[in-house]
């Protein structure tokens, strides 16, 4: 079974809204050894901000709040 973790990889003053905000990716950590050994200790499933709710309701296109369509984060 892996483990699962939300972690904070950053932090920014976002222009957009005018707040301080955090970036965080979930991170899937593999419990098996011999995935740890192919160079690949975990896997970002999502990336997201600490304000990507009021972005979203505001419709504001940020790549971190999912409302830029030209913006692939993967």
């Amino acid at each position: 079974m892996a483990r699962e973790k939300w972690t904070t990889v950053g932090k920014k003053h976002c222009d957009l809204i005018a707040l301080d905000v955090e970036l965080k990716e979930h991170r899937v950590y593999p419990t098996a050894d011999f995935l740890k050994t192919q160079g690949n200790e975990y896997r970002v499933e999502a990336c997201t901000c600490t304000a990507a709710i009021q972005c979203n309701l505001a419709g504001i296109p940020c790549r971190w709040a999912f409302t830029s369509p030209d913006n692939d984060r993967f």
